[in-house]
């Protein structure tokens, strides 16, 4: 059943309990919601480490109460050592980048933070030292990668040693070392002991990097992607990510007469012919920007658009990965939407034992043809599912996103859309039954309640229990709202005063 929860202060809508109340409770302390935002982050990272752990990326949209809107990019590159062009698709150990997210958060605080940084690591550390109940999403999490955890020395000791099942307390001593080192000094997790322990285990387990790439490395902050649909305004994030895809799906939507039912043939019909061209130019044309031909700034020109209108065929990357994404608003006119991961869930497989970090696979992104923007290269940044997304009408802000891998672009369409397009409140639009095609497989993904058309590029329609987890927040005139997605197990909190 969708609800929201509503304050006059601040409302936090995370995918882990725990994670939402340390932002409620660094929101108490005299934060403001990017100290909560970086709180929340990092209680993830230990509570939920397979989907969203500091060997992983991160990214953030964040609207001050100016109005201005930020984009801070925590993901990492290939190794220098990864052989260019190499024929195939990266998986396991080759496929690791350097994980981006400490870097990420780092790099938000001293924008944005108001308190000392060892105080936002500080929840997080209590809760991989102290311990805390495993929710279902972990237990069961830790359950369907058993068999692939195993292979791993350092995934099997961290992991599976301790027979988790859902309400059952675990640790994290090693992360909790981990995050003592970055409360001290963020660069440590790149230049220090931590960086020191990455780069040694991972090479012995088959992976390029190096302490060089490491040490090289920093997250960046940027401009967002911006456009209009049917009087909205609309924010996501540009390249590495793929969050212009779903800005192509509503300019190509915005054209058209919106169907009457949300969950008709029509409408269904409507998105995917509006996303097959603009996958399609994005499996062209999007990745590292370094690599684009198209400049970002002219991703949203009608000369592109009209490209995109023009694709045909059919395209061919796709598929599910493993994400947590979390919004906050605060009644002082911040609005973070904030999203994290390691890709597949628990990433590359490959966990360094002694602080317990485990490795991206966020290379397995990279297309194996040659000659494309986001062909294999060292010392290169993968097209990147994570994105997110900020829309407003001038009175009212959402920050709104979801899990979902190659899916991700259809899903933001399809929110953006139930709000404008057929007047939905935000916690009914991330709630309500969803579908999306998958390129990889051919296959249209539909929730109960969803009517689904016969298309000549779906392969077969096949009925699932949901389509990625969602979170949304609201900054609405003299209150904030935050909601949960029913499909998944997190819980909204909210600061009264």
């Amino acid at each position: 059943m969708s609800h929201a929860v509503w304050s006059r202060r601040a409302a936090i809508a995370t995918e882990e309990p725990h994670a939402s109340t340390v932002a409620a409770d660094i929101i108490r302390r005299g934060g403001n919601a990017v100290d909560a935002a970086i709180a929340a982050s990092l209680a993830l990272a230990v509570t939920i480490p397979h989907l969203g752990g500091l060997g992983g990326d991160f990214f953030a949209l964040v609207k001050d109460p100016k109005g201005s809107v930020y984009f801070i990019n925590g993901s990492g590159y290939s190794p220098e050592g990864l052989e260019a062009e190499v024929g195939h698709q990266l998986r396991g150990p080759e496929a690791i980048t350097v994980p981006g997210m400490v870097a990420g958060l780092h790099r938000l605080w001293r924008m944005l933070g108001s308190l000392e940084w060892a105080e936002l690591v500080e929840p997080a550390l209590k809760l991989a030292r102290d311990g805390f109940p495993a929710s279902s999403t972990l237990a069961e999490g830790i359950r369907a990668a058993e068999d692939r955890l195993a292979r791993d020395p350092g995934s099997r000791e961290t992991y599976l040693a301790a027979r988790v099942v859902e309400g059952s307390v675990i640790k994290f001593p090693g992360l909790a070392r981990a995050l003592e080192l970055i409360a001290e000094d963020p660069r440590s997790f790149y230049e220090g002991d931590i960086a020191e322990a990455i780069a040694e285990y991972a090479s012995s387990r088959g992976s390029a990097i190096s302490i060089s790439d490491l040490r090289s490395y920093d997250a960046e902050e940027g401009a967002p992607l911006r456009t209009t649909y049917r009087g909205w305004v609309v924010y996501e994030m540009p390249p590495n990510t793929q969050g212009v895809t779903a800005l192509h799906i509503l300019k190509l939507l915005e054209g058209l007469e919106p169907p009457n039912d949300p969950f008709g043939v029509e409408r269904v019909r409507a998105v995917l012919e509006a996303a097959a061209p603009a996958y399609m130019w994005r499996d062209l044309n999007l990745g590292d920007p370094r690599y684009m031909k198209v400049p970002v700034d002219r991703l949203l020109s009608d000369e592109v658009l009209d490209e995109v209108r023009r694709m045909r065929g059919v395209p061919r990357v796709g598929g599910a990965g493993d994400t947590t994404y979390f919004a906050i608003a605060t009644a002082d006119g911040y609005v973070v939407s904030a999203i994290q991961s390691l890709y597949h869930p628990f990433g590359s497989g490959v966990t360094e034992p002694r602080y317990q970090i485990t490795l991206n696979d966020r290379g397995s992104c990279f297309d194996p043809r040659p000659g494309l923007p986001n062909s294999v290269g060292p010392r290169k940044k993968p097209l990147h599912t994570l994105s997110a997304i900020i829309m407003g009408d001038g009175t009212n802000w959402y920050a709104l996103g979801a899990s979902g891998g190659h899916l991700r672009p259809q899903q933001h369409a399809v929110f953006v859309t139930n709000i404008v397009d057929y007047g939905m409140r935000f916690d009914e639009a991330i709630n309500a039954p969803r579908f999306a095609w998958n390129p990889e497989t051919g296959e249209l993904l539909v929730e109960e309640g969803i009517k689904a058309p016969e298309l000549p590029w779906v392969k077969r329609i096949k009925r699932v229990r949901r389509v990625g987890v969602a979170n949304a927040a609201a900054l609405l005139t003299g209150s904030v709202g935050a909601s949960t997605d029913r499909r998944g197990a997190g819980a909204p909190a909210i600061v009264a005063w």
